[in-house]
């Protein structure tokens, strides 16, 4: 007998879950025309790496102090709303930038497209609209929407970055997000359930969220220290023009697509096989990178598994949450931007360094995420079903 829910069919048979994908979609599609090279675009309005750095930490720490309230929100009021209030403020993000004149221009759009008060409502939304035997596919199929605009959006900035400039991708940017905020708006209201007396993780269930959530911490200091330097590396050390360098952003787009349906599979079946992979895997892609020109490709395509795992460890974590996924979505998700947050201030050092300092960086902490989660002996990664392997 067929599995329910095979590969891609969980969103055919999710009205929901389509509609999150469409936004996601939308969302990458304008994001993408320009984020790759945005810190680029810092060194143009007079920035340096120490730049680069510190409006990245600026980045995440908004996250972080945002995540915790939204969390408490999702708990507490319609959940649709809330997202759609979130999406619709970061919208306007794009207009700022394009209008910056300085470095320091760029800081209040900076803050306003991280407000993610919104954020844990999306996660406690996708945790309560499938069983859990589907959590992981879920998690990494919504998710893949964001790669799947990404893999188109970043050629067609190329192509018009020489033609209209930085400030024309930033206007097609608030457009495409303004659909992506529309689309929002169709999804079915999602309201909290009632909340039950008691701490938000059971007691027996504490070491585990804290395993996970220690391994996420690990993991997303590497992705953090890595990912605003990928950019400035390519132009650098690789010697790519700007416009090359932004539509080599949709190969990390194309291999979240790939891996996400097959990750997301191997971790209904079991939790640790599927994430320990995709973090070995996305370490794989930085190390492929310092091999020159000729292994940007499939390095780029591995490094798709960066976002991946980041979306397998909230599923992991989100099996635990019940009725009050909110706060534990938005407690762990702090913890995490927190790390994010020292993660650029890392990677700005290390790259004035040598400029493959962050790439070594990353690489150590993903290898060290995914061997430390194929060594756990706990209880693990609840599987399909609930129970625990």
């Amino acid at each position: 007998m067929r599995p329910p829910f095979t590969g891609w069919d969980l969103l055919r048979r999710h009205r929901d879950l389509r509609f999150l994908f469409l936004s996601n979609t939308l969302w990458s599609s304008g994001a993408m025309l320009y984020s790759f090279v945005w810190p680029n675009y810092v060194r143009d309005l007079g920035g340096t790496e120490r730049e680069i750095g510190l409006l990245s930490s600026l980045m995440f720490a908004t996250v972080a102090v945002t995540l915790l309230p939204g969390g408490w929100l999702a708990d507490r009021v319609e959940r649709r709303a809330l997202m759609v209030v979130t999406w619709g403020l970061a919208a306007f993000a794009p207009l700022l930038y394009a209008f910056a004149r300085s470095w320091h221009s760029l800081i209040p759009g900076a803050i306003l497209y991280n407000i993610f008060l919104g954020w844990p409502a999306m996660e406690a939304y996708i945790a309560d609209s499938v069983p859990p035997e589907a959590l992981a596919r879920a998690f990494t199929l919504t998710g893949a929407g964001f790669s799947m605009g990404a893999i188109l959006s970043p050629l067609l900035g190329g192509w018009l970055l020489p033609i209209i400039g930085m400030r024309g991708l930033f206007f097609m940017a608030f457009a495409l997000f303004l659909l992506s905020t529309a689309v929002l708006a169709l999804l079915a209201p999602s309201h909290p359930r009632p909340r039950p007396a008691g701490p938000a993780v059971p007691r027996g269930q504490r070491r585990e969220i804290a395993w996970w959530t220690a391994l996420s911490i690990v993991a997303a200091l590497g992705s953090a220290a890595l990912r605003p330097f990928l950019a400035p590396y390519l132009e650098d050390a690789v010697g790519w023009a700007r416009s090359w360098i932004l539509a080599s952003s949709s190969l990390i787009a194309a291999g979240e697509i790939i891996l996400a349906p097959v990750l997301g599979r191997i971790s209904d079946r079991d939790g640790r096989h599927g994430l320990g992979r995709g973090l070995l895997l996305t370490a794989g892609g930085a190390c492929l990178l310092l091999g020159g020109p000729w292994a940007v490709v499939p390095a780029l395509l591995l490094l798709g598994g960066d976002r991946v795992t980041g979306s397998l460890f909230r599923s992991a974590i989100g099996r635990w949450g019940g009725a009050r996924r909110g706060v534990v979505f938005g407690g762990t998700l702090v913890l995490v931007n927190a790390a994010q947050a020292v993660g650029p201030l890392a990677g700005a050092r290390l790259y004035a360094l040598r400029p493959d300092g962050p790439l070594l960086l990353g690489a150590g902490l993903y290898a060290l995420a995914g061997i430390a989660v194929g060594l756990w002996r706990g209880r693990g990664v609840p599987a399909a079903g609930g129970t625990l392997r």
